[in-house]
């Protein structure tokens, strides 16, 4: 049984329906959502710059403080359970894969939720560097 089938006594989550067609930037790092229904892409030449960017971004006062791999986590969870499915895309492919459809044990390992799938190990090579940064800097 998925997430968004009836059980009876629990109530089934409700399934968002998303149209975008967005350009983002922050820091001078650029993207593009696109999506109609409950997938979504989000295409970016460099997306581990955008992803450092975007780390170091305040959020609203509403949202919380969001930091680490298992925020991500919750995020996926959540757009899973909203029915909501995106596909980060780089220069070398499909970076990650998040939200409903996936199974990943190996996501589950890393952010707490299976609901991230990584991509290659070709694709994820750009955010070796980012990591590295990181590490260097504390």
């Amino acid at each position: 049984m998925t997430a968004r089938e009836h059980r009876r006594g629990v109530p089934t989550p409700t399934v968002l329906s998303v149209t975008a067609d967005l350009d983002i930037e922050v820091d001078g790092h650029t993207a593009r959502l696109e999506g109609d229904g409950q997938r979504l892409v989000l295409r970016s030449g460099q997306p581990q710059l955008l992803w450092s960017s975007l780390t170091n971004a305040p959020l609203p006062d509403e949202v919380g403080n969001l930091s680490g791999l298992r925020s991500v986590g919750r995020v996926a969870s959540e757009m899973a359970n909203a029915g909501i499915h995106l596909d980060v895309e780089g220069p070398h492919g499909t970076v990650v894969s998040i939200g409903d459809g996936e199974d990943s044990k190996l996501g589950r390992l890393v952010t707490g939720s299976g609901s991230i799938q990584p991509g290659s190990v070709r694709s994820l090579l750009p955010f070796a560097g980012v990591v590295v940064k990181k590490v260097f800097r504390r």
